[in-house]
């Protein structure tokens, strides 16, 4: 088992923002193999690209709320990076041992935000490492697990660390409207008039 412990080395990666992380990427993934329709042509590329972009989506909007939280620039349309404080991070699915070549190294977004750091803090030493979050899936494409992993400039994965589920901090309430009971309903028949009752007289009265 690694001792690998994050923010020993990188201050800004704690065990509950990695776990606020890996939170949202679990739950989009359940929402998405909800809707997903094998019997109707979903394939696992459209899987992918669904969860793919729910997920940027989710993270995006989950920025809004955590100040730590940082959406990062990509010159790629599909490119997508954030930072959790100064240190940048990216996820993809797979094996955390073997990630795929395109993430084994920093995109535009993470190069820039670490030269920013640079030049705002200059107590901040630089990362030569890069962070990612490889998202492990079950045969329905649900999350089995969300590794931490640590690779070298080669892309060789150094170390890993396994996220908990559920520890991450959550800004989010679910408010439910209570139910509004209503009495029965109760039928009431309706008034006819009496038997013998004369009507109103709209002929002209007699004169007397």
């Amino acid at each position: 088992m690694s001792n690998f412990e994050p923010w020993r080395k990188y201050p800004d990666v704690t065990r509950k923002r990695l776990s606020t992380i890996a939170d949202i990427i679990r739950r989009v993934r359940q929402d998405v193999v909800a809707l997903h329709e094998p019997e109707n042509g979903d394939g696992a590329w459209s899987l992918g690209c669904r969860a793919y972009e729910r997920t940027c989506d989710a993270i995006k909007k989950a920025a809004v709320t955590y100040e730590w939280l940082t959406i990062l620039p990509e010159t790629s349309s599909l490119g997508f990076s954030f930072a959790l404080g100064a240190v940048p991070c990216r996820f993809y699915r797979g094996d955390p041992e073997e990630p795929p070549y395109h993430y084994q190294t920093k995109s535009y977004g993470e190069i820039h935000h670490l030269q920013l750091c640079l030049e705002l803090d200059r107590g901040f030493h630089s990362i030569d490492g890069v962070l990612r979050l490889a998202v492990e899936t079950d045969g329905s494409g649900g999350v089995m697990a969300v590794t931490l992993v640590e690779m070298d400039e080669g892309g060789n994965a150094k170390e890993t660390w396994q996220v908990p589920f559920d520890e991450g901090d959550s800004n989010v309430i679910s408010i439910q409207t209570p139910p509004v009971e209503l009495p029965p309903v109760v039928a009431e028949p309706l008034e006819k008039p009496e038997d013998g009752k004369r009507k109103k007289n709209n002929g002209i009265g007699s004169v007397s």
